[in-house]
């Protein structure tokens, strides 16, 4: 499977998009509908990161080993994707702002209890502000450094580290009370 995407990159073979597109697109889907709750917008942001991957494609760069590129080609498309979504959110809402009395806060770490599963932060993420919410996926679950979420969001480095402290503890206290 993997290496004839590799091998259909090589050769810029376009029937190759329909192998990626089936593929990856259960796992594109849920990285957009952690940062948009509609699913039929969710649904536009994935085909829309598709469109955008399948134009950049062919120049995908890679060593020709299938772990690594598996690894690398969906980190990739994942990070097509958010950008996609944080675009569409941007699109349909005013830019996201930052508070500027955040910028002194200590951004020590959170405790999160032991029963706390993956399932119910995801449901959980959605009573969160859209900023929080955003800062939280890009650093806790996408990988991305503070750096990289200031520079996207246009937000000081300091406000995203207290923009995730704060998604921490609001996830805490929103579990704690529905649980």
């Amino acid at each position: 499977m993997f290496q004839d995407i590799i091998d259909g990159l090589g050769a810029h073979d376009k029937r190759v998009q329909e192998r990626i597109y089936i593929f990856y697109w259960g796992y594109l889907m849920g990285v957009a509908v952690r940062y948009i709750q509609d699913r039929d917008t969710a649904k536009e942001v994935v085909n829309d990161s598709f469109i955008k991957a399948f134009k950049n494609m062919y120049d995908f760069k890679h060593n020709h080993v299938i772990e690594d590129f598996q690894k690398s080609f969906k980190a990739w498309l994942a990070k097509i994707t958010v950008r996609t979504a944080l675009d569409r959110i941007r699109l349909n809402k005013s830019p996201l702002s930052f508070v500027e009395d955040y910028e002194n806060l200590s951004t020590g770490h959170v405790e999160i209890t032991d029963t706390l599963f993956v399932d119910d932060i995801m449901k959980l993420l959605y009573y969160l502000p859209d900023l929080h919410r955003t800062v939280f996926n890009m650093y806790e679950i996408e990988g991305f450094s503070h750096d990289e979420i200031s520079k996207t969001l246009a937000i000081p480095e300091s406000s995203s580290r207290t923009y995730l402290t704060r998604a921490k503890q609001r996830l805490r206290e929103l579990y704690i009370k529905k649980h």
